[in-house]
């Protein structure tokens, strides 16, 4: 029987993925790299993964209109590059991401995007870990996908003025800690661009999502977890979302947990690692 309360649940902002153990194993495994810059070799490895990763993911997100790819620091160093240099006004919806306007004192919350201005929008989306349909968007778009690697392959077919698109190998792979992402842009950018000219960014972390697609498919995590994540659901009387380590809920109870109106985002990252603590 699980240790875990109803207080856990509503006391706990944070959604995460729970410890995987074949990736811990991997990353255990892993060698340090220290490769000499300007050599070319990193940028051959970058390079490497940038075309894997395209294939790799294509199913859920085709990249073929953003020819510019970086290596960042999770989707977090992709959110400081972007609001470091962004000069124009930009909206994002009620219940997402709230760090670029935490940072910025910026950004103005809408329930639907106006046309004319750059939108910041996760998909899935943070506020209930579920796919959104973005394509029929006419604004710009700047989109965070922190949370693929967690969910089933869904496609998200991207809005014609699309600019920027993250990824993350953190939430999906229980890397919280590693810091690893891609950015993939239509333009060049700026502050990113400069450092890839000199080979300066993490090469041990290129390694690691080097071994993440050698390894796994897009959607791994969740088949791993998908039936866990049903069962706890029907358990507690959540709904599943279409991230394995997120349910839904609307019981008055856990209002605390809403980011939008009516919908509770509960963690479930604390079942799963519970279940491998008693292993």
């Amino acid at each position: 029987m699980s240790s875990i309360t109803k207080d856990d649940l509503i006391n706990n902002p944070w959604v995460q993925c729970p410890n995987i153990a074949d990736v811990t194993h991997l990353v255990s495994n892993q060698k340090v790299k220290n490769f000499y810059r300007g050599t070319g070799f990193p940028t051959a490895r970058l390079s490497k993964l940038e075309k894997k990763f395209r294939s790799w993911i294509k199913e859920i997100v085709d990249l073929k209109e953003l020819p510019y790819c970086y290596f960042v620091s999770g989707v977090t160093d992709a959110i400081n590059q972007w609001c470091m240099a962004e000069k124009r006004e930009w909206q994002y919806f009620y219940g997402d991401y709230e760090y670029p306007s935490v940072i910025t004192g910026n950004g103005i919350k809408v329930k639907e995007p106006k046309d004319n201005m750059l939108l910041y929008v996760s998909n899935p989306f943070c506020a209930t870990g579920d796919f959104i349909d973005i394509s029929h968007y006419k604004c710009p778009v700047i989109l965070d996908c922190a949370y693929l690697g967690a969910t089933a392959k869904k496609e998200i077919i991207l809005p014609k003025n699309i600019e920027q698109v993250w990824f993350s190998f953190s939430k999906g792979w229980g890397l919280i800690g590693q810091r690893l992402g891609l950015v993939f842009s239509k333009y060049k950018v700026p502050s990113l661009d400069i450092m890839k000219n000199v080979e300066c960014w993490n090469f041990n972390g290129v390694e690691l999502c080097h071994l993440i697609i050698d390894n796994f498919d897009p959607d791994s995590t969740h088949k791993m977890h998908y039936e866990k994540q049903l069962e706890i659901c029907g358990q507690w009387n959540f709904e599943p979302s279409d991230c394995f380590f997120i349910a839904k809920t609307n019981d008055p109870e856990y209002k605390i947990r809403q980011r939008i109106p009516g919908i509770a985002r509960i963690d479930l990252s604390r079942f799963f690692n519970e279940e491998k603590d008693s292993d």
